[in-house]
């Protein structure tokens, strides 16, 4: 069983609008999830028009190029589509 302290309960039915503990709960993390997901989709679409493509074809496209910039590029990528991958599980799961 979760317990909260009085003014984090407070503070989650104030920021929420809500009479229910587990609602606010609710609602945090699903906007928590969705903040996170907006955040990483736009870094994503940084890339995109950086590269000029997705990541699947950067991928392809640059899998014999081991300079400095592609190897940046591709680590910081692959973290955030690996991520957003994972909030997008997690979202589909809390509906």
């Amino acid at each position: 069983m979760l317990t909260l302290s009085p003014q984090v309960g407070d503070l989650l039915l104030r920021a929420t609008h809500s009479q229910d503990l587990d609602e606010a709960l609710h609602k945090v993390l699903r906007d928590y999830l969705d903040l996170k997901l907006d955040a990483l989709s736009a870094e994503i679409r940084r890339l995109e028009e950086k590269w000029g493509c997705s990541f699947v074809e950067f991928r392809e496209k640059t899998k014999n190029d081991y300079s400095y910039d592609v190897e940046k590029a591709f680590w910081e990528w692959e973290q955030l589509e690996t991520l957003k991958s994972h909030y997008q599980s997690l979202r589909e799961q809390w509906n």
